[in-house]
């Protein structure tokens, strides 16, 4: 059985209603990749992710049949890429009301703005201000100013900063790169409060990626009660598909890895990837890097049991948010 049918089954299934649930939609866009001058094709990165996520096998671990795992599918793209990311932070709010874990498909990097603040939302609504943080990997910092008001895919972390939803000493960039970012931006992150973990200082270090991320994350998790983990996959130097393919950066298992960590800890209930651009490799090995990174963090949350308590007991596992569009039409 593969990955899809089996999470078609589970969807499906009228006998199972799951207390604890996993819910991925994504965010089919790159109008703020093109924005931001960057390569067109993120847009196509959603359903590029599900296609190779659905081709694996199913998991053999027993401990997911008592979790929920849900396809919500693509939310609503407009003309306007603020209306989009209104879609996407209504979708994000309904959900971390709904689920406990809740996973973005970009997209373009800018959907990290809408996401996450609909994740902190929704969250404050089901558990009162638990105090959120965030962990981007990424070389890129992300805090550029908004031009006209109009966000793009270089915004959406100086959104956050600047909205109060996010405060900069619970803010991490790691893997950051010295010669992707202007020094104002350097220097706006500072004067925020934000670590810069920056990729030179990562690979100076004998200790794995892997095992320095989770010290942050673990170092972060201690000053507040839930964690987002957002990563943009132009930190890969292994793959082409993306909006802005690296020389330098982390490896594909590096990546699996410390989405692996993420997975595996308790605070953590908000995951992204963004900016899979498959046009630009016909090979397919983006996508499936992505599907990976994706299956890890999947992996490592079930395994955890998604923390101690769940959510609230969940009655319509398979109900779609308003503004996502119906997913079956794309089922393998």
């Amino acid at each position: 059985m593969r990955f899809g049918e089996w999470l078609h089954q589970r969807e499906m299934s009228q006998s199972t209603q799951p207390s604890r649930s996993i819910a991925l939609f994504g965010c089919p866009d790159d109008t703020g990749v093109r924005l931001n001058r960057g390569r067109a094709g993120a847009q196509e990165g959603p359903d590029s992710i599900r296609k190779a996520l659905y081709k694996m096998t199913c998991p053999r671990d027993s401990r997911w049949s008592s979790v929920g795992v849900f396809d919500l599918g693509n939310i609503q793209v407009e003309a306007e890429i603020q209306k989009t990311h209104k879609n996407a932070e209504d979708a994000s709010r309904s959900l971390a009301q709904k689920h406990d874990v809740i996973v973005l498909l970009g997209g373009g990097h800018d959907f990290a703005a809408p996401g996450i603040s609909g994740w902190i939302s929704g969250r404050q609504k089901t558990s009162g201000n638990l105090g959120f943080g965030a962990i981007n990997i990424d070389p890129h910092l992300d805090v550029r100013e908004l031009e006209d008001g109009v966000p793009n895919s270089g915004t959406a972390f100086r959104q956050l900063l600047e909205s109060g939803q996010l405060k900069g000493s619970n803010f991490i960039q790691f893997g950051c790169r010295e010669n992707r970012n202007a020094p104002d931006h350097w220097n706006y992150c500072e004067s925020q409060g934000a670590s810069l973990i920056s990729l030179e200082k990562i690979t100076s270090q004998i200790a794995s990626p892997s095992h320095q991320f989770g010290l942050q994350i673990n170092r972060l998790a201690k000053r507040v009660g839930a964690l987002a983990v957002t990563l943009d996959l132009d930190c890969c130097h292994e793959i082409s598909g993306t909006s802005a393919a690296p020389a330098i950066g982390f490896s594909i298992l590096e990546l699996c890895q410390m989405a692996h960590v993420a997975g595996c800890h308790s605070q953590v209930s908000y995951f992204e990837l963004a900016e899979v651009s498959p046009s630009w490799d016909p090979t397919g090995k983006t996508a499936n890097a992505a599907a990976e990174i994706i299956y890890a963090f999947l992996s490592g949350k079930i395994s955890q049991g998604l923390g101690k308590t769940p959510l609230r007991q969940i009655k319509k596992p398979n109900k779609t948010p308003k503004n996502i569009k119906n997913r079956n039409k794309r089922r393998i």
